[in-house]
């Protein structure tokens, strides 16, 4: 269990506080997943949401030593999670602390399980629409989570005013 878990503090930012119950349990089940992978496979970091520095609630991000492989980012908010996949497809599944979004019948911890075994497999395609400044405006994977297909998708796909579209296609390896 290499795996390392940082704090982040980023100046005098107060440490993230996770409300007990589902927003606590969400950080140690992360906890969990990224220290049952091989030894410095991935590093994870808790801090405050980046750009949110108010927002009590803890962000996650698992970073792969394979900087080929997809981050994991996301933060637990009341009942809800809000999940970033990859560069840029980010989603919020509301009501996930109740479960059966995706899965049917499946507890949240389930379902948290199901989606980080199909981004530490690999092998999806994040399609990113870009700016003329090459910023990531929007996104779009299919993860085949459990035999279902998950799609995440945000943002514009293109601009279009005067400009040509940007699309790169990043196909994501294995964690190990």
């Amino acid at each position: 269990m290499d795996n390392q878990l940082r704090t982040v503090i980023f100046s005098s930012e107060p440490p993230p506080v996770p409300r007990s119950g589902f927003e606590r349990d969400v950080i140690r089940e992360v906890e969990l997943l990224v220290g049952a992978l091989p030894a410095g496979t991935a590093q994870l970091e808790v801090s405050r949401a980046p750009g949110h520095p108010e927002w009590p609630e803890p962000h996650f991000g698992v970073i792969p030593k394979n900087t080929k492989a997809a981050p994991f980012r996301g933060a637990a908010v009341a009942s809800d999670l809000n999940l970033t996949i990859g560069e840029a497809a980010w989603r919020e599944f509301y009501g996930f602390a109740r479960g059966g979004t995706i899965v049917r019948g499946a507890t949240w911890r389930e379902e948290l399980r199901l989606i980080w075994f199909a981004v530490v497999a690999g092998g999806f395609t994040e399609r990113v629409y870009r700016n003329s400044r090459g910023k990531a405006i929007g996104s779009a994977t299919k993860l085949l989570v459990n035999g279902k297909e998950l799609v995440i998708r945000n943002g514009r796909r293109a601009e279009r005013l005067l400009q040509r579209q940007r699309v790169e296609s990043i196909t994501y390896e294995p964690y190990a």
